[in-house]
């Protein structure tokens, strides 16, 4: 059994001015951030490689979208 995952918590508005601390968190640390907004938990930033490996357990593909697409 593997250790828990570090999980921080931060509302949108905050997240703003410490982004590149949550992505260092995520590259590096392997911790994610949950963004919350107005008390309720909408996103959250992991790092590439859990990512990846969550898309595999779920037998997903990701699709790139051009700027064109959005």
């Amino acid at each position: 059994m593997t250790a828990p995952k570090k999980e921080h918590q931060e509302k949108i508005a905050e997240f703003r001015n410490s982004m590149a601390d949550a992505i260092e968190r995520a590259r590096y640390f392997d911790e994610t951030t949950v963004l919350t907004s107005r008390g309720k938990r909408v996103a959250v930033l992991v790092g590439m490689d859990f990512y990846e490996r969550a898309l595999a357990a779920l037998g997903e593909q990701r699709v790139l979208v051009t700027p064109a697409e959005s």
